[in-house]
């Protein structure tokens, strides 16, 4: 009952983390509108099987060497480069008309996206620092409380606990603008990838200037 809890505890604590404007969040959209519902599911995919094993190497010692400064500062900075042309490519795209739901629903596969959704799941989130970061920290804390229960314990603790929050939150972004379904307007998809894209530029100037400051502050 012990692990049950910490699970559920740490299930609305990473509901607030996948609710929040990102790269994952932006690539949901765009792809539910171009190839439709399964966008989502196949990005979540991606996404917790990097994460899984991340979760695993914290486990058993990677987080002490995630929050080594010399670490953390060329991961801000790496990080911030992406974040700052993913998000510069979406408000840029919005701005001259080239992100809407109609182009969406026609346009070839996006460069990340052309390896397959379930890599590109991969590829964002490596690409995203707050991820490595954030269970560097604090999902380390809870991550320890969990390893007495062995593998089958934080295999659950993870699914449970998180992902199920990412298959959910992607998967309704992606449903919402799939082609055919008609639930939200051309106006609001070009705002929430306008939102997106100012989001993940600020991310990109704090993990850069923290970046920065881990290395040569």
């Amino acid at each position: 009952m012990e692990l049950l809890a910490i699970a559920a505890a740490f299930w609305v604590i990473s509901l607030s983390g996948a609710l929040s404007p990102g790269p994952l969040t932006a690539l949901a959209i765009s792809e539910g509108a171009r190839a439709g519902f399964w966008s989502g599911p196949k990005l979540a995919l991606g996404h917790g099987l990097i994460e899984g094993a991340l979760v695993f190497a914290i486990a058993y010692g990677l987080g002490g060497w995630l929050q080594r400064p010399v670490v953390a500062g060329v991961v801000g900075l790496a990080g911030g480069v992406l974040l700052l042309w993913m998000g510069y490519g979406l408000i840029a795209g919005v701005r001259r008309g080239e992100l809407s739901l109609e182009n969406a629903r026609t346009a070839s596969a996006p460069g990340v996206v052309r390896l397959g959704q379930v890599t590109a799941g991969v590829l964002v989130s490596v690409g995203n620092p707050f991820w490595s970061l954030w269970w560097a920290t604090v999902g380390a804390s809870q991550i320890l409380r969990v390893v007495p229960y062995g593998l089958a314990g934080l295999a659950f603790f993870y699914v449970f606990g998180h992902w199920t929050t990412d298959l959910g939150w992607l998967s309704l972004l992606s449903g919402a603008t799939s082609s055919g379904r008609g639930l939200i307007s051309d106006r609001v998809y070009r705002l929430a990838l306008m939102i997106c894209g100012l989001f993940l530029i600020a991310f990109a100037a704090y993990f850069g200037w923290s970046g920065w400051r881990f290395l040569w502050g």
